[in-house]
């Protein structure tokens, strides 16, 4: 339809064109269409030819893009789309380094063990000895020129400074710091606290400079309590101190406290009592020593004496004497006690005693085979 068109208006642009022509002279007479028709029919053969191609290439065109293609390969799944997300770049691996071990100072203790636990009672008055073990933990040996000196609180006629040492205690090595102290004659708590000095004059103690060892008693007043001073005694057998608290499989004799004892009535009883066991050889025995104190007035000796209700082959002989200074031992009474399932209660009057400083001695004695010769001290107190 387009080609019919333009084929159209071109044979119309033809005639135009041929009309306007000047006419020349002819002598032979033409059919004045014969021209218009010959240069129309050229043109619509140059044009049919230039549309017929160009028809032509469209049509080519049309069938190159028409020409079926080969069937195309199925479809493969897409695999499911896998989210990668941005990572922080790797740290770098801590090496540990080891920690440098700090230097040991020169002069520097470390705590071993002690007597006399803090808060033991004493009567006003009582002369009495605390022991601390130390170990020389620093880099410098302890010697002769080292000292013990009082720091701070109630020296209780405690030396203001005492030797360290007779013999060089080397690093590693340990000693024992004994220090007498009497007891204020007024009731209530007391502390003294002590450090050491080198040979140069400079105070240490421990790993923190600012420590210090000390004693830390209550004076009472009215009645000495036994079992509160218990560790305070000094107890021993016939050859060796013992350890206080002592343990009742110890066959070098024992001393320990018992706040709800099991007496030999089989009763157990609410008071505190003291257990003591004799050294297991024939005759065996155990001393307690008490620190020297100021007998009170009118006062009396007095507890509650038993055997262990296990023990039936208990025979033992108890003694109470009392010392002053350096003077032999001086017996008051002395009370025997087997194994029938009663209690013997003594109170042993100690008025003549009142006033003095002395120092009393318990003695609890095998008769004969020691085995089963274990006694509570039901209550044991000095007091008026």
């Amino acid at each position: 339809m387009k080609v019919q068109r333009v084929l159209f208006f071109l044979l119309v642009a033809g005639l135009i064109l041929s009309a306007c022509q000047p006419q020349g002279d002819s002598a032979v007479p033409t059919d004045p269409l014969d021209t218009v028709r010959t240069e129309a029919a050229k043109t619509v053969a140059a044009l049919s030819t230039q549309i017929v191609a160009a028809d032509q290439i469209a049509r080519t065109q049309t069938a190159v893009f028409a020409l079926p293609s080969a069937t195309p390969p199925a479809m493969q799944p897409l695999p499911d789309p896998t989210l990668i997300l941005p990572t922080d770049p790797p740290l770098p691996t801590a090496v540990l380094q080891p920690s440098p071990t700090p230097a040991r100072s020169c002069d520097e203790a470390a705590f071993i063990d002690e007597t006399v636990p803090d808060g033991s009672q004493f009567p006003p008055g009582t002369v009495f000895t605390k022991t601390w073990t130390l170990r020389n933990a620093g880099s410098c040996a302890w010697t002769d020129k080292y000292a013990v000196v009082f720091s701070s609180g109630d020296a209780m006629n405690a030396p203001a400074v005492l030797p360290l040492t007779k013999e060089t205690v080397p690093p590693g090595g340990s000693l024992t710091i004994s220090i007498p102290f009497t007891s204020p004659l007024a009731g209530g708590a007391y502390r003294a606290d002590f450090k050491l000095r080198n040979a140069e004059g400079v105070l240490f103690s421990f790993r923190d400079p600012s420590q210090t060892f000390w004693v830390e008693i209550q004076v009472v007043t009215g009645k000495v309590d036994l079992v509160a001073m218990a560790c305070s005694i000094r107890w021993s057998n016939a050859s060796e101190d013992l350890p206080c608290p002592g343990l009742p499989t110890d066959a070098r004799g024992f001393a320990y406290t018992d706040f709800a004892p099991l007496l030999e009535n089989g009763t157990q009883d609410d008071e505190p009592a003291i257990w003591l066991g004799v050294q297991q050889i024939q005759d065996g025995m155990l001393r307690g020593s008490l620190p020297v104190l100021l007998v009170p007035e009118n006062a009396r000796f007095s507890t509650v004496l038993g055997c262990a209700p296990q023990q039936k082959s208990c025979s033992v002989i108890l003694r109470l004497s009392y010392q002053q200074g350096n003077d032999p031992p001086v017996e008051i009474a002395s009370w025997q006690k087997a194994h029938d399932g009663t209690l013997l209660n003594i109170s042993q009057d100690l008025s003549a005693l009142s006033g003095k400083s002395l120092r009393f001695i318990l003695q609890l004695e095998a008769k004969g085979s020691p085995q089963g010769d274990t006694v509570h001290l039901l209550a044991p107190i000095i007091a008026p």
